[in-house]
């Protein structure tokens, strides 16, 4: 059975001097493996470069039940159009493409996780991002749809979050742990979906994007570590 869908590029491996095999997160039918043959030939150089990681896509395939298929047809959905030429905006594209991928190693997706993650490369590409925090409210929101948001019990007693109980807690240990006060407050925030009345210092911005990441460790297994977030954190101001 033939199916077309929407999908998004994940991770391209070599198969050969001609062809390759790509993982694409598809829309309907989750992750998938596909091998394309001639994907580096004289006839498809077109094709390599529709398979940049995180290129959004539609592609038609043999829904055959095997691990690995074969694509029949594929062509760009939706061409970035800010994300190429923007160093912000591709690092961000970047850690989004490694925490994505490591989170979908295990967890089996559906369309909501899809609209998500499309819709926040397309929030990202837009000239309105606020990219100073578009990655932080993009990894709550993650959280949310993969069932480990933290608890909303936020309040003047419990000031502090704590990344192991999930939850906001009265008394206060050292991070990693544990989030400042000022870190706690801006999580609370960005879990309502609220923005914040002045942005916060790039001191706090950083401790939540640590602490986010900690938390994804704590809570998904195949979370060891996310290497493009040093160099995230250094260039966003």
């Amino acid at each position: 059975m033939h199916l077309t869908t929407r999908g998004i590029v994940l991770h391209l491996t070599k198969y050969s001097d001609t062809s390759v095999i790509v993982n694409i997160f598809t829309r309907e039918a989750g992750m998938q493996a596909f091998i394309v043959k001639g994907a580096y030939g004289k006839r498809n150089r077109g094709t390599a470069a529709l398979l940049d990681n995180l290129s959004l896509v539609e592609i038609t395939f043999d829904d055959n039940g095997k691990e690995i298929k074969y694509l029949r047809e594929v062509s760009l959905y939706q061409p970035y159009a800010l994300i190429p030429f923007d160093m912000v905006r591709r690092t961000i594209f970047i850690f989004y493409n490694e925490l994505i991928y490591k989170i979908l190693r295990e967890f089996r997706a559906d369309e909501a996780f899809y609209d998500l993650v499309e819709d926040a490369l397309l929030e990202l590409d837009s000239p309105d991002a606020a990219l100073a925090d578009v990655h932080l409210r993009f990894m709550v929101r993650l959280a949310r749809v993969m069932g480990i948001q933290p608890q909303a019990n936020y309040s003047t007693s419990n000031r502090i979050f704590s990344i192991e109980e999930s939850c906001f807690v009265h008394d206060f240990y050292p991070y990693p742990d544990f989030l400042s006060v000022e870190a706690s407050a801006y999580l609370w925030l960005l879990l309502n979906d609220m923005p914040a009345a002045e942005l916060p210092p790039k001191v706090v911005r950083t401790e939540l994007l640590y602490g986010l990441i900690r938390y994804f460790e704590k809570h998904n297994s195949q979370i060891h570590s996310i290497e493009s977030v040093e160099i995230l954190s250094q260039l966003l101001s």
